[in-house]
């Protein structure tokens, strides 16, 4: 038991002193070499404004966190519902994977514009931003944590004459947890970035309007300040995952 608290000190304590370092680094260099602070605000400065704008910062971040999870939720209903139909028809799985692939392969910048023009400037078009980029990881994770199913496992279910949904529910879904899960943690800090591209090219609030409006009147301590608000926003899903994670499977928890 005191060998485990003093891993997850360990694990505690190692990111803060590197922090500690790389804040250091950054606030002596921008002193030593006289850098403007419209170029590079020193740590103090950033978090000086970080402090003064904090409830504005966090009023805007909980817009951008809204669409990131809703755009998440979407993006993974249809990754895994599209899974479980390649699983069952390889016909749809040749017909749709192509053009998965493909929207893959198109930058989101390109994606933005067209999303605002078509669907507005509301919430809807930041929503299918942040779905479109975590589709695909939770898409190809989920297909191949499908397939990947023991055959010998497979053997047994056939000697029960357990039916093809019966496989599905009890075996093949089951196996499939750990690869999802892997997608769904790529695809969380993802999400954020699709919801902030979005704001960058139509939008009147969330984390993206502010870095852009910032940016454009030089109010670099405030895009600084914005920027460390997207990366806790990041990191605060991406930890919501793993703890789902660690509850759902349990066994590789225990394992570990």
């Amino acid at each position: 038991m005191n060998f485990k608290i003093f891993l997850n000190r360990k694990k505690l304590i190692i990111p803060l002193v590197t922090l500690f370092i790389f804040l250091s680094t950054w606030q002596f260099s921008t002193k030593i070499l006289s850098i403007s602070p419209l170029i590079l605000p020193p740590p103090s400065l950033v978090t000086k404004t970080l402090i003064e704008k904090l409830v504005y910062l966090i009023a805007q971040g909980g817009i951008t966190l809204l669409e990131s999870v809703l755009g998440f939720l979407l993006g993974c209903l249809t990754a895994v519902v599209l899974a479980t139909i390649f699983l069952f028809s390889k016909t749809a799985e040749q017909g749709i994977y192509p053009y998965a692939i493909a929207l893959k392969g198109i930058p989101l910048v390109a994606l933005a514009p067209l999303a605002v023009l078509w669907f507005g400037t509301g919430l809807f078009s930041k929503i299918l931003l942040a779905a479109i980029i975590s589709f695909f990881p939770i898409l190809v994770n989920t297909v191949n944590g499908l397939r990947s199913v023991e055959p010998e496992a497979l053997e047994l279910m056939a000697t029960f004459s357990a039916s093809p949904i019966q496989v599905f529910q009890k075996l093949r879904l089951p196996s499939a947890l750990s690869s999802l899960f892997a997608g769904m943690k790529v695809s969380s800090t993802f999400s954020v970035v699709g919801a902030v591209v979005a704001e960058f090219i139509g939008s009147q609030k969330g984390i993206g309007y502010v870095i852009k409006s910032s940016s454009y009147y030089l109010d670099t301590d405030l895009t600084f300040a914005a920027i460390i608000v997207t990366a806790l926003i990041s990191l605060t899903f991406f930890w919501l995952i793993e703890f789902l994670e660690s509850k759902l499977i349990f066994w590789k928890t225990e394992n570990q």
